[in-house]
């Protein structure tokens, strides 16, 4: 399911005003409070329309949420995060490989000492 945008939630334009942001959420909180609309998701619309207004009302939160969700911002964030889990996944895969290494040296450790200590009771029996 696509996740709307605050404007596709208040039913309004990305140049819309702030008198017309608060028209349409007075509107839409008339129509979906869970006092008056009885269906199911209606508590759920009602706090997707008040996070949306809380949002496009304040002009600083409105711009950077605009900033955060221009469709060229949003393919640069989905490349970093691409970026990042490819960074993780190779540290990942390191870790195992000097982990496996540690363990390979730790038994040779071993071996050369079992026969240092062989060739010390042969050397001294």
């Amino acid at each position: 399911m696509v996740k709307k945008t605050y404007y596709e939630i208040l039913e309004v334009d990305k140049k819309a005003t702030q008198e017309d942001i608060k028209s349409a959420y007075r509107r839409l909180v008339m129509l979906d409070h869970p006092d008056k609309n009885k269906l199911l998701e209606a508590e759920g619309m009602f706090k997707g329309i008040a996070e949306a207004y809380s949002v496009l009302s304040e002009p600083g939160k409105r711009k950077q949420y605009d900033l955060d969700n221009e469709p060229r911002n949003v393919q640069l964030r989905n490349k970093q995060e691409k970026m990042w889990q490819i960074i993780r996944e190779q540290k990942q895969r390191e870790a195992r490989t000097n982990r496996i290494l540690w363990e390979f040296q730790e038994q040779e450790r071993i071996k050369y000492k079992e026969r240092e200590e062989e060739a010390m009771n042969i050397m001294y029996a």
